[in-house]
């Protein structure tokens, strides 16, 4: 049941950035609040706006997770540079990602949800993951790697509000 309710929840949040953002959620009442944590490798910090709770931030070895969560949702957010790319975006975030855009026999794919450029954002809905990357220089991105669970029992409302917040995550992503 918990795994049913994952893919719905990650099966609602690529709806939501396939479709540019939906409409008026509860997201747009609640306040945002500005999280920042650290550009791993740099001396330069990731910014994100949510409506999630703040449920720890982690040091761990050579990076940083920063975790927010609500009663539907627990996202964990790692952000870093990502040096010594020859091709564009959309090959870097697949490659980071792990899975990759075409199928091969019997392999579950990764979803292209947008792209230009200079960035590309790539989503495996069925395990829970997904990366942004923007460029920084010639052959480099900052990197978003978002993994997301589902959390307890919520009601449709909540579910599509936490696919909303899960793509507010990927639509508000800055390096200052």
């Amino acid at each position: 049941m918990l795994l049913t309710l994952g893919v719905f929840l990650g099966g609602l949040a690529l709806v939501y950035v396939l479709g540019g953002g939906g409409g008026k959620e509860k997201a747009s009442v609640q306040s945002e609040h500005t999280f920042r944590f650290p550009l791993n490798n740099t001396m330069r910090e990731a910014q994100v706006l949510s409506t999630l709770h703040l449920g720890h931030l982690t040091p761990q070895d050579d990076e940083v997770e920063l975790t927010l969560e609500n009663s539907c949702l627990t996202t964990h957010l790692y952000a870093y540079l990502s040096n010594g790319w020859d091709h564009g975006p959309v090959d870097a975030a697949a490659v980071i990602l792990g899975t990759p855009l075409k199928a091969a026999a019997g392999q579950h794919v990764s979803k292209l949800i947008r792209h230009d450029p200079r960035s590309a954002l790539v989503i495996d809905t069925p395990l829970g993951r997904g990366v942004l990357v923007t460029q920084a220089s010639r052959r480099s991105f900052n990197t978003l790697l978002v993994e997301w669970q589902s959390r307890g029992s919520c009601n449709p409302r909540d579910r599509r509000n936490a696919a909303v917040q899960l793509g507010r995550l990927f639509d508000t992503f800055r390096i200052v």
